[in-house]
């Protein structure tokens, strides 16, 4: 891989390459006695480790620790395991691997390398160092030939570090380095933690229209994406796949869904203040052109919106593999006409599929209209066929200091993960439900 990688540029742009601003005598300076080449096989030094492996040289305390370290194959090789390990070496392989800046100049770190004696002794302290073998012959020829010709000992250095057989080398000595804990909860209060894990923050920037950043994170932008967050780790997104959102509006998910499903219907009542207030998330044009409302390219063929009550859904019995509800359920006449609303999406699920609900949680404060107690939330998801796949993480907000957006002062504060109304604190719950078979 190297090798062709190197063999596509042009000699004449690798002899410019090699021209760094660094002083000239480097290479006419005497090489160390114990920089010398050895009798094969030649062992891998302290200094040769940290300038390959980190591009600096090791520091003062560093160099107490291991200058004085015998110098023998296995003392060097774990070493190199060790500096592989770090931190530094995850924070140096991604700025190569993305282009970003590794915190080195290259000037200063083709100048180290230098130091590391002729070409045909850098290349083995190299490959031994990253790789773990020594160079095969025909390897160390050709890349002589290249290093002879211009090419910059950052530049092979580069290529080694970003190859096939580092990346596999690199999972076997350390298969977690760089992962790091995330949250992957599913029936949970709304919370700030996803915003720290990638496989979610991946699923939210995929929406297109949510912001992403964490001082914008909003509960619609969160109840979207743990949606999909949870229909993926619970393996509901087959390419047959049958969904059905209760309350649907027209929002970007419906046709992010109908990009991976067999079919996805979106009901509502499409009526009243949803289509006049706010973001207009209940407009009854999306029943004539569904286009108008899309985010981004879509199977039209998958997408279907109907207009239907929510609380008798117009569907035989054991359906769908997936019927959703986010923020709706509490506008359908308080605790009964939700609980009407749960038994119907039941009803319409197949056994062993998912049903999917986000409403409103009361955390503080006196009642509200639209916001359920724990109680009424435990009512709620105690239905006959259906059981949480998980128990309801509802000690999210005692592990957070927060400031609950007033809904009267500024409705479009963020971040907008709690809110309050009239005295009244709440949040969304999401949860999980399976039917049983």
């Amino acid at each position: 891989m190297l090798r062709r990688f190197w063999s596509r540029q042009p000699r004449e742009s690798l002899a410019e390459a090699r021209r760094v601003d660094h002083d000239t005598t480097d290479r006419e300076r005497p090489v160390p006695e114990y920089f010398q080449p050895a009798a094969a096989p030649v062992l891998l030094l302290p200094e040769a480790a940290f300038w390959t492996i980190l591009w600096r040289a090791p520091g003062t305390k560093e160099i107490d620790e291991w200058g004085s370290a015998p110098r023998t194959e296995a003392d060097i090789a774990s070493l190199c395991q060790r500096l592989l390990a770090s931190a530094e070496c995850r924070l140096v392989l991604g700025g190569l691997r993305e282009g970003h800046y590794t915190g080195r100049l290259p000037r200063d770190v083709e100048a180290g390398l230098l130091r590391l004696g002729d070409d045909a002794t850098f290349l083995e302290w190299s490959f031994r160092a990253i790789l773990g073998r020594a160079i095969d012959p025909s390897g160390s020829a050709y890349y002589t030939d290249q290093l002879a010709g211009g090419l910059p000992r950052t530049q092979f250095l580069k290529a080694l570090l970003t190859s096939d057989e580092f990346a596999a080398r690199y999972e076997r000595l350390c298969p977690q380095a760089g992962f790091v804990p995330r949250d992957v909860q599913l029936c949970e209060l709304a919370n700030p933690a996803k915003w720290s894990n990638p496989d979610w923050m991946a699923l939210l920037s995929s929406l297109v229209v949510q912001p992403a950043d964490q001082l914008s994170m909003h509960r619609k932008g969160y109840e979207f994406t743990q949606l999909l967050f949870g229909l993926t780790q619970l393996d509901c997104l087959g390419g047959r796949a049958q969904i059905l959102s209760n309350s649907a509006g027209h929002a970007a998910v419906l046709y992010w869904l109908s990009n991976r499903v067999g079919r996805v219907i979106g009901t509502d009542m499409y009526e009243g203040l949803w289509q006049s207030h706010g973001a207009r998330e209940g407009d009854e044009s999306v029943l004539v052109d569904a286009r108008q409302f899309a985010p981004f390219p879509y199977r039209e063929d998958r997408l279907v919106f109907l207009k239907m009550d929510g609380t008798r859904l117009a569907f035989r019995d054991d359906t769908f593999d997936v019927v959703y509800s986010l923020s709706s359920i509490e506008h359908f006449g308080g605790a009964d006409g939700a609980g009407r609303a749960m038994r119907e999406m039941g009803r319409v699920l197949k056994p062993g599929g998912i049903l999917a609900v986000a409403t409103e949680y009361l955390l503080d404060g006196p009642p509200h209209h639209e916001a359920f107690t724990p109680a009424q939330v435990h009512a709620l998801l105690d239905q006959p066929g259906l059981s949480l796949v998980e128990p309801v993480d509802e000690q999210v907000w005692r592990r957070y200091a927060y400031r609950a957006i007033d809904l009267r002062v500024n409705p479009l504060q963020t971040p907008h993960m709690v809110i309050t109304d009239n005295g009244s604190v709440f949040t969304s719950v999401m949860a999980f439900l399976r039917k049983q078979r």
